[in-house]
């Protein structure tokens, strides 16, 4: 009996070793794919992507579509913040939702992703370089504040609330335009 022992032994040691190495082959595997994970949301940070928001891109890449509550779970970010995130992503035009109920989410490609992005950045600075002129009227109006009666100075701040609301009213509308028609393309597919 002894005799089994001493050669059942070796052989046990041996396979005991090999599993080790199969499983750090593996951690290290797993360490490699959370280190490129990590290195994805940084760039996408890059492109304007806040940590959470490229967290959820990237997951949904990997994953495909998923519900906003398994999302929340397995990215461990509070289930409001996520529906806001993935508000926003849609607003990029890099996350889409699903028609049917419950909503699923679905990432775009990542080139078509990054267009997106780019897209939506050259459309801002269009608005910017729009607006400068806006600002430049403003800021010497300021300037000129003194020259100005009570009067004349309420008259224009009453104008300048109902530009800001204006401009809001106008960003929603464009929001909601493009919503609709990620869906009509969505419905054309």
């Amino acid at each position: 009996m002894c005799h089994i022992k001493l050669h059942v032994l070796p052989y046990v040691t041996f396979k005991i070793l090999q599993f080790m190495e199969i499983e750090e082959a593996i951690a290290n595997s797993t360490s490699n794919q959370e280190q490129l994970v990590l290195a994805l949301q940084e760039k996408l940070r890059d492109f304007g992507l806040t940590k959470n928001e490229s967290k959820i891109y990237v997951y949904l890449s990997k994953s495909g579509p998923q519900k906003a509550i398994e999302i929340s779970r397995n990215e461990n970010i509070p289930r409001t913040e996520t529906y806001h995130l993935l508000s926003n992503l849609e607003a990029k035009g890099i996350v889409t939702p699903s028609i049917q109920k419950p909503t699923k989410f679905s990432a775009l490609e990542i080139d078509k992703a990054i267009e997106s992005i780019i897209t939506n950045q050259q459309k801002r600075i269009e608005e910017l370089k729009i607006l400068k002129n806006d600002m430049v009227e403003l800021w010497e109006s300021f300037e000129n504040i003194n020259k100005y009666s009570k009067t004349e100075i309420s008259k224009f701040e009453t104008a300048m609330r109902k530009y800001a609301k204006s401009e809001k009213l106008r960003k929603n509308f464009k929001a909601r335009v493009k919503k609709m028609k990620q869906k009509s393309d969505m419905l054309d597919n």
